[in-house]
C-alpha cells in the first residue's frame, strides 16, 4: 500500500500549511483551517511517527555560505560496489543528493562547491577509489527551478504552464 494512502483532505492541508512556512504554530495552523489546535498537533504527531514528515530544517541561501558552484557527476561504477561507493561519496558534505540511475552512469551525484578548484579537488578524489571507472561532470549555469517541497495535492500537476 502507497503511504499517500493513508492521508486525508485535512493532513493533506496542514502538509500545504507546512510547506508555505514549517515554522507556522499548530495553532496558526489551526486557525487557518478551521479545527483545533490539538486535532493539528495529533496529525503532525501521526504524520512524522509514520515517516512522511522526516524532520524540518531551515532552507539556507548556499551562494551566501560559499557555495557558488552547483555540479551533476555521473558516475561510472565497476565490480558490483555501488551501494559502497555511494555510501562513501554520500559522507562528503559537498554532495547534496546521490541517486542510482539508468543508462551510461551507475549513479548520479548533485554537488554543490566553493568554486571550480574545489570541484576538481572532489572529482580527482572520486577518481582515487578502486570502484569509480570514470565520472562525466556538468557544471550547472543557472538553477531554474529548485524547491525541496514535495506537492500534497490531489490535483495532477499542470505541464503547460497553467495552473
Amino acid at each position: 500500500m502507497r503511504q499517500s494512502s493513508i492521508l486525508d483532505e485535512l493532513d493533506r492541508s496542514i502538509l500545504e500549511e507546512l510547506n508555505v512556512d514549517a515554522r507556522r504554530s499548530h495553532r496558526e495552523i489551526a486557525h487557518r483551517l478551521k479545527v483545533s489546535p490539538t486535532t493539528v498537533s495529533a496529525r503532525v504527531a501521526r504524520l512524522e511517527e509514520a515517516g512522511i514528515i522526516r524532520g524540518y530544517v531551515p532552507l539556507l541561501d548556499d551562494e551566501q555560505l560559499g557555495y557558488d558552484l552547483w555540479a551533476a557527476v555521473g558516475i561510472r561504477i565497476s565490480k558490483g560496489r555501488l551501494r559502497e561507493v555511494e555510501e562513501r561519496l554520500a559522507r562528503d558534505a559537498r554532495a547534496y543528493a546521490i541517486y542510482d540511475v539508468t543508462g551510461e552512469n551507475d549513479a548520479l551525484l548533485i554537488g554543490r562547491f566553493r568554486d571550480r578548484r574545489d570541484l576538481d579537488r572532489f572529482v580527482k578524489h572520486a577518481l582515487q577509489d578502486p570502484y569509480i571507472e570514470r565520472t562525466n561532470t556538468q557544471v550547472v549555469l543557472n538553477r531554474v527551478k529548485e524547491d525541496r517541497r514535495v506537492p500534497v495535492t490531489r490535483r495532477p500537476a499542470a505541464t503547460d504552464g497553467s495552473t
